[in-house]
């Protein structure tokens, strides 16, 4: 796609055939999507402390009894999300194989996406993706093209709402490119349709805005298919519970705002097989299907200059699967055509993973939760309760003003009483009973299976725990990070998809020259220029430079992990091993001071480094200065100056450099 996309004038063919295909597809994936999504559902509440259900609370209520809520589970999960922030990942590509490819372009692609994140914020957006996935148990990433600022398009990557996300029911892979579809479902008004689709197309969907939804594969039953949500957006609502809006929508009648987003879209992305040219690499057998605009002459002239190049190619025809993308609304295709992309634009990631079969951190945490909460109410009841347990008195001891005070009264601090009668007959309270210390008991094992089944520690919490020791309290801390190792590698893989498809996305869209200007690790900002083209002063030849779009390179991951304690432990072990070295380590860290500060965690420390350099550069020079032989007239090292012949001239006084007379 080499500029940004105009709407079309037309709606697409309305293939009835594909049209039912895609509806049995939407509701396989949508009844398969109902069942993870229930699960998710509650565990995002647990998470954001909606922890007890209406049916449970109005009970509760009627019986006066406290329904409270002490939310162990955000704490755990903070804790994880903590640990994922100090552990930072950076994309990196190698060169591959192939003779294309080389070192400085893989350094280049490198700057490029470091470059792609800090523009998408793409740090922010992990922690996103992350959270998604700890909690509900699957977190998505989006990495499409903008053109909203670049009319060649930026690639911009956003986290996906995983309630709004539907999966390939019989899929069950990691990798994206090995399911067969993924729907994303999205809200969308009026002006956004005609906007993106064209004219025809808000017509052709007005019906359905206007309640005169035709009866059709898709449409007659989507009622039934809504959407499984926590409470999102910031009406804190959930999508199918909007009492406001319903009872204006009655008022109104057939009025529609088109500002109010009231239709959903669901964008279909499904691989397609098919035999089409392609060419082939005589050399390395390296396959490329042949863009579907080329023409013949096209065709043959890229045959010819591979050829002149010693690079020979041939076309032939093979099987080659590709993305094709079809938007719905209702009963209509809004768009129906190949996807400009290789492969899918989601990048899922999953916490745990075993054959499809996904699952996130809070999901065991449920029960634990929930009994944790009812016993500690039910604990504080019984102590409230029992804390007021009443008075004793006789009869005709008091008159009914008397009584009437101690009864509504008595269960306060500084009550008094005044009464008349015999001794022996005064109001005397009932001590009250001790609470069972089996609720205690319970409470405190419900809190105890939370950190047992998360694997998580008193020491990881930074509360107190019985081992003392500094060493052993690390241990026990590393001890709860090695517990949730699963869920670190997992996102690497997801991290090392995203690098795939960020590659994928510069090499076959960023074809056109580029500039960039990425802020290096020395603290200042490199400039690259992509795709260039150059001429040979010596043969007049042209040849481009740093061209992005050729060769082939893998995808690695650094992981750099940031937390206060590991970055100590490594600046302490840096030192000692300097230490070891002697004179020899001195002096490498005399000549690359940058490097020992890297460990270290002290703020703008690049430009301490900088300022080292720049004073042993001075140094150095006065060193250098100093052995030389002085020249006639000027001073030497004990103050006395020499003449034309060399010889001394008398002591001379030497005043303090950069100090005045």
């Amino acid at each position: 796609m080499p500029y940004g996309p105009i709407p079309p004038r037309g709606l697409p063919n309305q293939d009835q055939e594909k049209i039912l295909m895609l509806a049995s597809h939407w509701h396989r994936a949508a009844a398969a999507h109902a069942t993870w999504a229930e699960k998710a559902k509650e565990c995002v509440d647990f998470f954001e402390g909606r922890q007890w259900d209406e049916e449970t609370l109005k009970k509760l209520a009627a019986q006066k009894r406290p329904a409270l809520t002490f939310n162990k589970t955000a704490a755990l999960v903070r804790l994880i999300l903590g640990y994922h922030r100090n552990n930072r990942t950076d994309v990196r590509y190698l060169p591959g194989q192939d003779s294309l490819a080389s070192e400085q372009v893989a350094e280049v692609l490198t700057r490029i996406a470091k470059q792609i994140s800090e523009a998408n914020h793409l740090q922010f957006v992990d922690t996103e993706v992350f959270l998604d996935g700890i909690v509900a148990a699957r977190g998505f990433y989006d990495v499409r093209l903008d053109f909203q600022a670049n009319d060649l398009g930026e690639t911009v990557v956003r986290a996906l709402d995983p309630f709004a996300t539907y999966l390939d029911p019989d899929a069950d892979t990691y990798d994206p490119a090995s399911w067969s579809r993924v729907v994303c479902s999205r809200m969308a008004s009026e002006d956004e349709i005609e906007t993106y689709y064209g004219k025809a197309a808000k017509e052709a969907v007005q019906p359905f805005m206007l309640g005169q939804t035709p009866t059709g594969p898709l449409s007659f039953t989507n009622a039934g298919n809504e959407e499984i949500t926590p409470v999102r957006r910031f009406g804190l609502f959930e999508d199918s519970i909007d009492e406001w809006w319903d009872s204006m929508y009655a008022m109104l009648g057939q009025f529609v705002d088109p500002l109010r987003k009231s239709i959903r879209l669901l964008d279909f992305q499904y691989h397609v097989t098919e035999r089409k040219p392609v060419f082939i690499d005589l050399e390395t057998g390296d396959k490329k299907p042949v863009p579907d605009h080329w023409k013949k002459e096209q065709v043959a002239k890229a045959l010819y200059h591979a050829e002149r190049l010693g690079n020979p190619l041939v076309v032939d025809v093979r099987p080659v699967k590709r993305v094709h993308w079809t938007t719905m609304a209702g009963d209509v295709l809004l768009y129906d055509d190949w996807s400009p992309y290789s492969t899918f634009t989601v990048v899922p990631f999953f916490p745990y993973f075993r054959r499809g079969v996904t699952r996130g951190m809070v999901e065991d945490m449920i029960d634990p939760q929930r009994y944790h909460n009812k016993f500690k109410s039910a604990l504080i009841d019984t102590v409230m309760r029992t804390a007021h347990s009443g008075w004793k008195y006789h009869e005709n001891s008091l008159d009914p003003k008397q009584e009437t005070d101690l009864k509504e009264h008595g269960g306060t601090s500084g009550f008094n009483l005044k009464w008349k009668g015999q001794p022996g007959m005064e109001p005397t309270k009932i001590e009250p009973s001790g609470h069972p210390q089996s609720l205690d008991r319970v409470a405190q094992e419900s809190q105890d299976d939370l950190r047992q089944i998360t694997g998580i520690n008193e020491s990881a919490l930074g509360e107190l725990d019985r081992v003392q020791s500094g060493r052993a309290i690390e241990a026990r801390q590393r001890q709860a990070v090695i517990s949730v190792q699963v869920y670190m590698d997992n996102f690497t893989r997801s991290k090392e998809l995203l690098g795939g498809k960020l590659l994928e996305l510069v090499q076959e869209h960023y074809t056109e020259p580029r500039v960039f200007r990425i802020l290096g690790e020395d603290g200042k900002f490199v400039q690259d220029q992509i795709n260039q083209t150059m001429v040979d002063p010596e043969t007049g030849a042209t040849k481009r430079i740093y061209d992005v779009t050729v060769g082939k390179y893998a995808v690695a991951i650094d992981e750099k992990p940031m937390s206060a304690s590991h970055a100590s432990a490594q600046f302490e072990e840096m030192l000692l091993l300097l230490r070891q070295l002697g004179p020899v380590g001195q002096m490498a860290a005399q000549l690359r001071p940058d490097i020992v500060l890297e460990t270290s965690s002290l703020p703008r420390k690049e430009e301490l480094a900088e300022a080292i350099k720049q004073a042993m550069g001075l140094v150095q020079a006065q060193q250098q200065a100093a052995q030389a032989p002085p020249a006639p007239g000027q001073p030497t090292q004990q103050g006395v100056a020499l003449d034309q012949t060399g010889t001394e001239q008398g002591p001379v006084q030497v005043q303090p450099l950069g100090l005045p007379q």
